[in-house]
């Protein structure tokens, strides 16, 4: 780190922070369980798919959190895994939480049972304050959970209507979001979304989350079609159930739907959240697949998920393109630190500086601590990618730090209508 760096740095740790992705459920998620140092570990999709990209098999990765197991077993399973991925962004993640909150640097056969023991110690009530608030000084965190949602005075949701199963007649004639609904014609499930998302933004959600996918272009009569066949049994599915992260094929009934309830989010003054890029096959999620609802809706907001990684330029050309795109940094700097300073030093020539969004952490409630860790890797990457531009001329450090602010405050605040 330069000294420029390092002021920016410690600038930034200054600064209240917006937290604008996670899949963080009640507190109750993390201290009604044990806690270990293999909590750490618990996110399937970072360093869980490193490990097994190293070798390890899914039986073992899940035996890891298997409480029923000695600790010393499990950490034999995991000690040759660890030591080929330990430097990786993913893990990098998990080296600084553990050094913040446990006083650890490194985690290995001499410290894990010590590290494990302290964080028993800690999984106390107030944990999500310690984290969220007292240590990264977030005020507020976007969360995506499954329905129903969750929300307390930091976690604020998004709503993911758009995500449920509508290729079964059982999921559509009792929908998740409204099992008792009454749902005999297609206007039917449409009138029940919508209501769910207008009780819903009541209570405080302030957008809704969809994937990016090839959708279709919508058409109500082959949606009426489908809707009818799935109705009086001629067919059992659209298409084959899908497993997260497995994505399914566009069907006309989804792409119609996912159209309206686009519709209904602009009139609703809610911003769309798409998941772009990186999960199980990707190839399905190229951001640009929603380059027809960008130009079919051009009052809705969209903000785009983890800078469409690995098609960054992409993403940030479809900012520079359409005037309704944001661009959401969720996830990147734990993807790949270097690629998302690469992809930020190219958004500051390319697109306006209020189109970006500069954290999300993207965890799960066991692993809270995480947080911690990647945002630190986000102060680290703007900081590199600022100070460049201070050393060069090109701004003051004053400048640098309102950059930052906004990025990670009043972005998200005026594009989510936050109230705080």
């Amino acid at each position: 780190m330069t000294p420029v760096e390092k002021q920016l740095i410690d600038a930034m740790a200054e600064m209240d922070i917006i937290d604008c992705h996670e899949h963080l459920g009640p507190e109750s998620e993390r201290i009604d369980n044990p806690a270990d140092v293999f909590n750490l570990f618990s996110c399937y999709p970072y360093t869980g798919r490193d490990l097994m990209m190293a070798g390890m098999t899914y039986a073992d990765y899940l035996s890891l959190c298997d409480q029923d197991m000695p600790l010393e077993d499990r950490w034999k399973t995991l000690e040759p895994y660890w030591e080929r991925v330990r430097w990786t962004s993913y893990s990098r993640a998990i080296l600084l939480a553990a050094e913040k909150f446990y006083g650890e640097s490194e985690i290995n056969e001499s410290n894990y049972a010590a590290i494990s023991e302290r964080m028993s110690k800690a999984n106390t009530k107030g944990i999500y304050d310690r984290v969220l608030r007292d240590a990264c000084r977030i005020r507020k965190c976007l969360i995506v959970k499954d329905i129903p949602y969750v929300k307390t005075d930091i976690l604020t949701p998004l709503n993911s209507v758009m995500m449920c199963d509508m290729e079964s007649w059982s999921s559509v004639s009792h929908p998740q979001f409204a099992p008792n609904a009454q749902i005999k014609t297609l206007d039917d499930y449409l009138d029940s979304c919508k209501q769910y998302i207008v009780e819903s933004k009541k209570d405080g959600v302030v957008g809704l989350k969809t994937v990016s996918l090839e959708y279709g272009e919508p058409d109500r009569q082959a949606a009426l079609s489908e809707f009818g066949q799935l109705k009086s049994g001629k067919i059992e599915r659209l298409a084959p159930a899908h497993n997260f992260p497995d994505w399914y094929p566009p069907t006309a009934l989804r792409d119609y739907i996912s159209d309206e309830l686009v519709t209904f989010a602009g009139e609703q003054d809610l911003t769309v959240a798409v998941h772009a890029g990186y999960w199980g096959d990707f190839r399905k999620l190229n951001p640009l697949h929603i380059i027809p609802w960008l130009q079919r809706h051009p009052n809705v907001r969209f903000d785009v998920f983890h800078l469409g990684f690995p098609w960054m330029r992409e993403t940030l050309m479809l900012c520079k393109g359409f005037p309704n795109v944001w661009l959401n940094l969720c996830w990147t700097h734990i993807i790949s630190q270097q690629a998302t300073i690469q992809a930020l030093d190219e958004a500051l020539d390319l697109v306006p500086t209020n189109k970006i969004l500069a954290f999300g952490g993207d965890y799960t409630a066991p692993s809270i601590e995480l947080v911690y860790g990647h945002l630190v890797m986000a102060r680290e990457d703007i900081a590199r990618v600022l100070a460049r531009r201070t050393g060069e001329g090109q701004m003051t450090e004053t400048q640098a730090l309102d950059l930052a602010r906004k990025w990670f405050w009043n972005n998200p605040v005026e594009l989510y209508h936050l109230n705080l």
